[in-house]
């Protein structure tokens, strides 16, 4: 057995196909290979611009021969009068024997004809021969291109072909290729051909050429090559990973220069520089020690310059119009107050049939009124923000770097000397921006972030517009998810069902028969799904949830006090009690009385429940009014050896309708104390404990 390589040279590939290609590969031969029972090692990825290849340890060079049998006719109908039938005939015909091969088997159904044969197994050239061209041919590739006269297509024009199988090239052919045990090396600095004697030898070989194969070794490179030279000038990099890892797929022979701009663009704001930097020229922007943007810049390049200052010059010559440009457009944008762009609102569309940005900041005014009201926030703060979060759209920075919404609209209200708090909901109103971003800090930025994405989601809603599929371009899951996070993890005490009531009045006549009770479900859905990822359990999240109750908050406060109370020898023995109490209310064709007569209260352990229940009820009441769950549940649980006594002693479904009905009155009683934080008769009883 020897280690097998598959490498195949392109022209230069796009940043983005680069590891995925060869993970592809890797994933394809990787497949055949295991299933072949020619190889069970992973497999090792190499990429870079111009080559993915991949390497698997140990693979055999010969799938070994199997014994396979065939079952044919019963041997009751194979002969007939010692001579084959013709079914026998087909049999033999189709395998390929004659009767004196045959032999036959017992089976529950009697004796069949069998014959043994042995197949031949694969060599490892043939089965490769068949699983490379399916590799390439399901490779994500977002356009194939043809070069030259041929009518192969790949992402780019394949050069070379690299199939070794320890020392032995394989005669594989593929996209018009044969393979060879020759690469490449890199473009400029080892042009020539470079022979692989070995596939363990491949990296080796390789970075004497110039080439760092291994797609993580080169990133560790860059990262450690650009902190080094940040160090060096005395700042700390911005290792964004995205750009990371698209400069990691540009070169193979990443080599970090530093260089610099004129500090007069510092007086742009920084995430508009560093955006700049970053996604147009695949630079890494610098930070002192405050968190202040330095007038330097590292790049990565792909050679080793034997005169490094004139590629400096040359990154430093390409930076210079971007930054001054954006200058251009910060300096326009000074000239008027961020305010004076709230008029241009009215032409920028949010939705065809909800209107413009203007419409949607006037609803967002409304709903964020009544925010302010619920939680005691300046009613004028969140006027002035809500009026103002969105005008930066019209701003010529924001017209170029689209990212930069929000942010500028912070500096801009900055700069008109506006309080911080409405200058930081310009930016924070959009958060988060992600799952498990950033959320909104201040009471202004939440609630303007709540307005929009209320206003947001119920407008769309509202059209029939629900996201279906993968489908969901107005981002309603990350608006919902964002919704909850706000209220749960900032600690807002908003009820739901109020919140999209608000919102759909804000929209006056614009929505016909909006479904809200679509609305709610869809928030939570996403809710249900948050909880389980914070660690609570499914059916204690259902048992919550089933009290109707939509206050974010409020359910992961009883949520809380349900993981206390599982924790108790009593969560399992009142979970099936509430059940069982359930199952036989339900069951009583009559109305239960709302109050238990004492005076029919025959046994002693119908008589010490009902004590227990009498002492307890206002407490737990009290302590669910007051939201004070864990006490309320720490109570609940001590009803546990009363409510197990009720059960073994007493018969609750008596011939005596009036008993019946009393002690039934008194079940619904211990049914309402256990239920009031949430409905144990949904907890899984195999869990309950746990």
């Amino acid at each position: 057995m020897s280690d097998l390589l598959i490498e195949i040279g392109c022209e230069e590939l796009p940043a983005g196909s680069v590891l995925p290609l060869a993970e592809h590969l890797a994933a394809s031969l990787s497949s055949v290979l295991q299933q072949s029972k020619l190889c069970t090692a992973e497999a090792e990825v190499f990429a870079t611009p111009r080559r993915i290849a991949v390497r698997f340890a140990k693979v055999g060079d010969k799938q070994a021969d199997t014994v396979v049998e065939k079952k044919g006719p019963a041997k009751a109908s194979a002969f007939k009068e010692g001579v084959p039938t013709k079914a026998l005939e087909g049999f033999m015909r189709g395998a390929g024997v004659t009767v004196d091969q045959l032999t036959t088997i017992d089976t529950p159904k009697g004796e069949w004809m069998v014959v043994s044969q042995t197949q031949k197994g694969k060599a490892l050239v043939d089965v490769l021969a068949e699983a490379l061209p399916n590799a390439i041919k399901t490779m994500p590739m977002p356009r194939r291109m043809r070069w030259g006269a041929q009518a192969h297509e790949f992402i780019r024009p394949v050069v070379w072909l690299l199939a070794l199988h320890g020392s032995k090239t394989l005669p594989l052919s593929v996209l018009g290729l044969s393979a060879s045990n020759k690469s490449w090396g890199h473009r400029f600095h080892a042009p020539e051909p470079q022979v692989i004697d070995q596939p363990s030898n491949y990296e080796a070989i390789l970075e004497s050429a110039f080439v760092m194969a291994d797609p993580a070794e080169r990133r560790a490179h860059i990262v450690k090559s650009v902190q080094a030279e940040a160090m060096r000038l005395g700042g700390t990099p911005v290792m964004d990973e995205e750009l990371v890892d698209e400069v990691t797929a540009l070169v193979e022979w990443p080599v970090a220069l530093a260089g610099k701009f004129d500090e007069e663009f510092l007086e742009i704001p920084k995430e508009a520089l560093i955006q700049t930097m970053q996604e147009n020229q695949r630079y890494f922007a610098l930070l002192d020690d405050k968190g202040n943007l330095m007038p330097a810049f590292i790049t990565v390049a792909n050679i080793e310059s034997v005169n490094k200052a004139t590629v400096i010059d040359g990154n430093e010559r390409v930076i210079r119009p971007r930054f001054a440009d954006t200058m251009f457009f910060w300096n326009q944008d000074k000239q008027q107050p961020l305010s004076a762009h709230e008029a241009q609102l009215s032409r920028l569309l949010f939705q065809e049939k909800l209107g413009s940005v203007a419409d949607k900041v006037s609803r967002m005014g409304v709903l964020g009124a009544w925010l302010a009201d619920q939680l005691g926030v300046d009613k004028a703060h969140v006027a002035l923000a809500t009026s103002l979060c969105k005008c930066d759209l019209n701003t010529e920075i924001v017209k170029e770097l689209a990212k930069m919404q929000g942010i500028c609209g912070r500096y801009y209200a900055t700069r008109d000397g506006h309080p911080e708090p409405v200058a930081e909901a310009m930016e924070q109103h959009y958060f988060p921006k992600q799952a498990g971003g950033k959320l909104p800090e201040g009471s202004v930025s939440q609630i303007v972030s709540l307005s929009d994405k209320t206003d947001t989601l119920v407008g769309i809603f509202g059209l029939g517009m629900k996201p279906t599929g993968a489908k969901d371009p107005f981002a309603l899951r990350r608006a919902s998810l964002g919704i909850v996070r706000i209220i749960v993890e900032q600690k807002l005490d908003i009820d739901l069902v109020d919140l999209l009531d608000t919102s759909v009045q804000s929209y006056g006549d614009i929505l016909d028969s909006p479904d809200k009770a679509d609305m709610l479900a869809y928030i939570v859905e996403r809710m249900r799904g948050y909880l389980v990822d914070q660690g609570f359990a499914p059916d204690a999240i259902d048992a919550v949830l089933a009290k109707g109750i939509y206050r974010p908050q409020d359910i992961v406060s009883r949520l809380q006090a349900m993981q206390q109370f599982r924790q108790t020898d009593a969560a399992v023995s009142l979970a099936a009690a509430s059940k069982r109490i359930g199952n036989m209310l339900k069951k009583v064709e009559t109305p239960v009385p709302e109050t238990v007569d004492t005076a029919l209260l025959a046994e002693d352990a119908e008589t010490k429940l009902y004590s227990r229940v009498s002492d307890v009820s206002q407490v737990i009441a009290k302590n669910i009014e007051d939201k004070d769950y864990a006490s309320a549940m720490n109570l609940t649980a001590s009803l546990r050896d009363d409510v197990d006594a009720f059960f073994d002693q007493v018969m609750v479904m008596a011939d005596d309708t009036a008993l019946r009905d009393n002690r039934l009155a008194l079940l619904s009683q211990v049914n309402a104390l256990c239920c009031g934080t949430a409905e144990l008769s949904l907890l899984k009883p195999a869990t309950a404990s746990s």
